[in-house]
């Protein structure tokens, strides 16, 4: 299991997995996620650690 927080990513470094697990809230009125954790993620292959991605990350 390696740590590769800090740098955001949509999908595991070292294997390639594009599942990840996060600790998130989520709104009761509308059910949509209403806030998540971004260095307290996991992939879901392999287990390393992750840094989540945000939609501005994608931008550059």
């Amino acid at each position: 299991m390696g740590d590769f927080r800090g740098i955001p990513t949509p999908m595991c470094p070292a294997c390639g997995s594009d599942l990840i697990q996060i600790t998130a809230s989520f709104n009761y009125q509308t059910y949509e996620i209403d806030m998540y954790l971004l260095d307290n993620a996991q992939c879901a292959g392999c287990g390393c650690l992750l840094t989540a991605p945000t939609p501005l990350d994608a931008k550059v």
